[in-house]
């Protein structure tokens, strides 16, 4: 890993600084224990070549045997050791990514998917508590074991220390030299494992459409041309790491084979006894298993530093939404976009908030907006598809910044408050809800802990108590993330269990629920009909009004019938107000652009239900 990664390792690990001075005292002992137990053999060989007799014998194969269990038992330590103090530290480094991840703006997830950011925060942060359990536990104990075999032959026989020395630094060079050969090959098959894990959530998201569409066999054609990518990228990775291993295996032979040459040569001369020699060797031998365990562990050491730059790139990250630490003053909050001039970040170069771009003459999404909505009051967007509507929900739901202009809330600029308070001052109803692994109460409350009379209440609110009273287990009745929230509300409500099965329309009315439920002095609500029949469009409206009552709110819709709702419209067209106003008032001229799109919609209604009949 480079100095960043390290770096950050260093910063997650300080506060776990006594944790480490316990885990280094237990590998001290470690690392004595198999010291002393080469000692007992080489005086075991000494004295059997000299003609000892058993009972002395035995007592050295008592020893060693002790030693022996003592230093499996060590081991078993050590290893619990490391990895608990592994995953408490890269512990902290999942909740920050994970925090970042879901306070981040619109323009950072439109250039990210789900798969990618699930792999960033699991699949890289275990890379890197893999690598620093498995690889960085395993190289201290190594250094700490061949430092103090070193020292300690050097103590018992000086002349053969520094071929000890030679050898044991020939191996760990060899290591250090091979260490990042495969770390290209590592980042290649992480990149592609992301793939096709990438590819897999989009179309199992997609799945009706897909099906619906005969596409299937293009869905698993694209799917398997990534997985084959990934097949091939683990054979380069597998190929250069068994090479890497080939090397350090035969850096390792050498180290053995000169101990035993020169101690053959200085034992040929008298300079030293078989047992000298015997312990050289068992040194040189101690070390060979950590050492090949841990050759086998280097892709370890390859893919957390690929780990750890990505991880780093996404801490580096950065929202385009500022947040200060400014709360708006209580009460419904007044909404104010003055100026506001929006261009998407993915728009071609050159684009103003003021024009086109001027190679291409692409439309900036917004273009100096003026509109206020007064605290405690309703404002319905109206406009085709592509008018700007949405753009106007999500600079007021802060998923992305103004270009140009400010955004207040209530006479705060929006990049001034605190995301915390924001957050718990606004609230949004989106067209797509998503149904969680968990129980209904669970779904309304988000895992709140909620009283559950003030979880009743907000489902009765919004007209969900009938419903409410006929599952088996009432709010602790169990509503998986598997749960379409687009069946059809007659097969839900027929199951044999009473079930948790939700229509699409029940899915919106939860939604609201889950709004009424924290009570947000500020409510954008997006498009919260355009999925459901005219009856359940009927319920939605009425549970719409009880949630806008008291509140400021915008609107957005394409049928034009729920904003009955709201107490003023506003007519956007390509990304500017073409009229604003009271909704009665520009109901009742039939001059106004308004009224001439609720007249539009009837006839388009009456002529639909023409036809189905």
């Amino acid at each position: 890993m480079n100095d960043a990664s390290w770096r950050l390792v260093a910063a997650l690990a300080r506060p776990h600084r006594r944790q480490l001075a316990g885990y280094g005292a237990v590998l001290a002992i470690a690392t004595a224990l198999p010291l002393a137990g080469s000692w007992l053999l080489a005086q075991f060989v000494r004295l059997a070549v000299s003609g000892a007799g058993a009972g002395q014998l035995g007592g050295y194969a008592l020893a060693y045997s002790l030693l022996g269990l003592a230093g499996s038992v060590v081991t078993v330590v050590v290893t619990w050791r490391a990895t608990t103090l592994a995953w408490r530290i890269t512990d902290g480094l999942r909740h920050q990514l994970a925090d970042l991840v879901l306070r981040a703006d619109l323009a950072f997830h439109r250039d990210r998917t789900p798969g990618e950011l699930v792999t960033r925060i699991d699949a890289d942060v275990t890379a890197m508590t893999q690598f620093l359990s498995q690889v960085v536990a395993r190289v201290v104990a190594i250094v700490v074991l061949g430092v103090a075999t070193v020292v300690v032959l050097a103590v018992a026989v000086p002349l053969l220390a520094p071929a000890l020395a030679v050898g044991l630094t020939a191996v760990g060079c060899t290591t250090w030299f091979q260490r990042n050969r495969a770390t290209a090959a590592t980042a290649e098959e992480r990149k592609a494992e992301a793939d096709v894990m990438s590819a897999a959530e989009q179309y199992l998201s997609g799945a009706d459409d897909v099906v619906t569409m005969g596409a299937g066999a293009h869905a698993v054609g694209r799917v398997a041309e990534r997985a084959a990518t990934m097949v091939r990228a683990i054979g380069r990775r597998v190929d250069v790491q068994m090479r890497v291993q080939g090397w350090i295996r035969v850096a390792i032979v050498g180290a053995e084979a000169a101990m035993i040459g020169v101690g053959a040569l200085l034992a040929g001369r008298g300079r030293v006894d078989i047992g000298d020699v015997f312990l050289g060797y068992r040194f040189v031998a101690v070390l060979r298993r950590p050492i090949e365990s841990l050759t086998w562990r280097l892709q370890d050491a390859q893919g957390a530093s690929g780990a750890a730059r990505r991880v780093l790139e996404l801490l580096a990250s950065r929202n385009e939404v500022a947040s200060g630490g400014a709360d708006p003053p209580p009460g419904p909050l007044e909404l104010r976009f003055e100026h506001v001039g929006l261009v998407y970040d993915d728009e071609p170069q050159g684009a103003s908030a003021e024009g086109f771009d001027a190679a291409t003459s692409a439309p900036a999404a917004l273009r100096d907006v003026d509109l206020v909505v007064p605290a405690g009051r309703c404002l319905g967007l109206v406009g085709r598809t592509g008018s700007g509507k949405t753009s106007l929900a999500r600079l007021a739901l802060r998923l992305v910044a103004p270009t140009s202009g400010r955004v207040t809330l209530g006479g705060v600029d929006l990049a001034d408050v605190d995301d915390d308070s924001f957050r718990r001052r606004v609230g949004a109803v989106p067209q797509d809800v998503q149904l969680l692994w968990g129980t209904v109460g669970e779904n309304v409350n988000l895992f709140a802990g909620v009283e559950p009379d003030r979880t009743i209440a907000a489902l009765d609110a919004v007209g969900l108590g009938p419903w409410l009273a006929q599952l088996p287990a009432g709010l602790d009745t169990p509503l998986g993330a598997s749960e379409s929230a687009g069946r059809d509300a007659t097969a839900a409500a027929s199951e044999p269990d009473g079930g948790g099965g939700m229509s699409a329309g029940q899915a919106q009315l939860l939604a609201l629920a889950r709004t009424v439920l924290r009570a947000p002095d500020l409510v954008v609500l997006d498009e919260a009909t355009s999925r459901v029949d005219p009856r359940t469009q009927t319920a939605i409206t009425e549970a719409m009004r009880t949630l806008v009552r008291g509140r400021t709110a915008l609107v957005v819709a394409h049928r034009l019938d729920t904003l009955d709702v709201c107490d003023d419209i506003a007519v956007i067209e390509d990304g500017r107000v073409l009229e604003h106003g009271s909704r009665a008032q520009l109901a009742a001229d039939p001059t106004s652009h308004y009224a001439r799109l609720r007249a539009g919609e009837a006839r388009a209604t009456g002529a639909d239900a023409a036809v189905r009949s």
